[in-house]
């Protein structure tokens, strides 16, 4: 059996899906799938908040009880496709497609969160997190994977080398990869091998290609790929209270409080900075 062959498909492959909204369409990961305390299983997809935009609505509505026009926060639901293989490679179509709620987002970062509305089974193939205090060990020339549902396809994966680790988009931080990628696969992963742990582990999430002009035509250069890079993305689980994703020393429930917690205080902080909202 030719190395890695089972880690590669069971560690990268098998944990990409397929993520479609309205009109747009991309990639995901899934990162997380076990029990809460009352035995229901949740499951956990990451994204870029671009492939679900169109499914993010601010409406302004009448409150029929509290006689004001309020503006309101409308989530549309995403269907998430995951795909079941035969021989490790060949790619049987979808073992399912299941629709999410969107949990998370943020338009700034470019990172939204999905839990599939699959409530009976665990998913069986989930990607390893990058450790969180490990980013400094991450360097140029470093081989790395990139998968994703490129054009709207099932998952396909290509191989490269990081490139660069210091771009600066609209101020934030995205590293690069010659691992090519093209439109479809933002919200997939970008996976490195770990000599030390003895496996793939998800190290981003591809969001960016550069275009370059050429006369009156826009080409993709799709081994200049950025990625949102996992140190952005643990600051986003935790902005957001979903720490038990990648820390076991939290639960499901624990985070489910502290979530509670911070949109009182926010409310309060608001309702204290800007008084009732119209």
């Amino acid at each position: 059996m030719k190395l890695n062959l089972k880690e590669q498909h069971e560690q990268m492959l098998w944990t990409t899906v397929r993520v479609r909204a309205k009109e747009a369409g991309g990639s995901g990961t899934v990162i997380w799938s076990g029990k809460d305390n009352k035995g229901k299983f949740r499951s956990y997809v990451l994204t870029c908040e671009h492939v679900v935009d169109d499914l993010i609505e601010i409406k302004k509505k009448w409150d029929e009880i509290a006689k004001v026009e309020r503006k309101m926060e409308v989530l549309g639901k995403p269907s998430v496709q995951i795909f079941y293989y035969e021989n490790y490679s060949r790619c049987k179509g979808s073992s399912g497609e299941h629709r999410a709620k969107i949990v998370a987002y943020s338009k700034d970062e470019d990172i939204a969160l999905l839990e599939l509305e699959r409530y009976e089974t665990p998913i069986d193939y989930v990607a390893s997190l990058y450790p969180k205090d490990k980013i400094e060990d991450v360097h140029v020339f470093d081989e790395v994977y990139c998968v994703g549902a490129a054009m709207g396809h099932e998952p396909i994966a290509t191989k490269g080398i990081i490139s660069y680790l210091d771009e600066i988009i609209d101020g934030k931080e995205y590293w690069m990869s010659t691992a090519q990628s093209i439109f479809g696969n933002s919200g997939g992963a970008v996976f490195r091998w770990s000599n030390e742990r003895k496996r793939f582990e998800f190290l981003g999430m591809p969001a960016r290609i550069t275009v370059a002009m050429f006369g009156f035509s826009a080409d993709a250069i799709t081994h200049m790929g950025f990625f949102v890079p996992i140190n952005r993305i643990y600051k986003f689980l935790e902005d957001n209270c979903y720490q038990f994703i990648y820390d076991s020393s939290f639960t499901y429930e624990q985070c489910e409080r502290m979530r509670k917690q911070k949109e009182e205080e926010r409310k309060k902080m608001l309702l204290a900075m800007y008084g009732k909202p119209d």
